[in-house]
């Protein structure tokens, strides 16, 4: 049995949205097995070869090559590699309200087993930065918006009302995913499925209750409200990063969807 591990601790001890104190890499053999009651933690691990099973409040699943779970806080859970074909495996053990938040945002509040989706590239993105000689601020800052990603990629992936959608839609929707911080124009959204703007518009708010601009802007705030929650940039070059027009204009449409300005929501997310 030989495990790589990488640790981190709070800045100042305080208590954070989003936070991975323990990352690592997992040579098991027979004897690997974890239990824990009433975790105070979220698991997340993805396996890279073998097998293993896994008891989650009386659920009992086998994780396989290609298989990613997730060990919710406050559940009672214990996992253990299989004898004859050891899992080796990548994970990181996070905590904080964000967690919760994200994926009760997106629909994946059940999710526990996860097959067919190959999530490695983020598992290894996470670890590759917990190797950096970075402090546990810049780790997590980066760690966070990786985590979001892979919630945005997972409900893209698993959610049946995304997957049953014209493909015309998911495109545009996968073109709005990928290109959330950039300036694009509804010209550009009609060009990618060859429709007039009208036409995308219509596809797009059939397919997903909202206009491309709408879900755009959606996305924005939610970035924001990570990178606002998760890093130490000024509320100016939150608002340059997500291209808004100006910091003024990034601040009154955040306090009017939300009741509450950015530098507010920050402040009160530190008391």
């Amino acid at each position: 049995m030989r495990e790589v591990i990488y640790s981190f601790l709070p800045d100042n001890g305080r208590d954070m949205e989003f936070f991975i104190d323990l990352t690592g890499i997992s040579y098991c053999d027979e004897t690997y097995r974890i239990s824990r009651k009433s975790s105070p933690i979220y698991v997340f691990e993805y396996i890279l070869e073998g097998e293993g099973t896994v008891c989650c409040d009386g659920k009992t699943f086998t994780a396989l090559k290609g298989d990613t779970y997730i060990l919710k806080k406050n559940s009672n859970h214990e996992y253990y590699s299989h004898k004859d074909n050891p899992w080796t495996k990548i994970w990181f053990n996070a905590k904080g309200p964000l967690i919760e938040a994200l994926l009760s945002l997106y629909r994946l509040g059940n999710l526990s087993h996860i097959k067919g989706i190959d999530l490695s590239s983020y598992f290894n993105r996470i670890l590759n930065n917990a190797k950096t000689p970075l402090d546990s601020g810049s780790f997590t800052k980066e760690a966070s918006l990786i985590f979001f990603e892979m919630i945005l990629f997972l409900h893209e992936n698993l959610h049946s009302d995304i997957l049953h959608q014209s493909e015309e839609a998911v495109l545009l929707k996968n073109y709005l995913d990928k290109h959330t911080k950039e300036q694009i124009s509804l010209n550009t959204l009609a060009g990618l499925i060859y429709r007039s703007p009208s036409q995308t518009i219509r596809i797009f708010k059939q397919a997903f209750g909202v206009t491309p601009y709408q879900y755009l802007m959606k996305q924005r705030l939610d970035l924001a409200k990570l990178l606002l929650l998760n890093t130490n940039k000024t509320i100016k070059e939150i608002s340059l990063d997500l291209n808004f027009h100006d910091e003024h204009y990034f601040s009154n449409y955040f306090k009017n969807k939300f009741s509450i300005s950015p530098q507010k929501f920050r402040s009160s997310a530190n008391e």
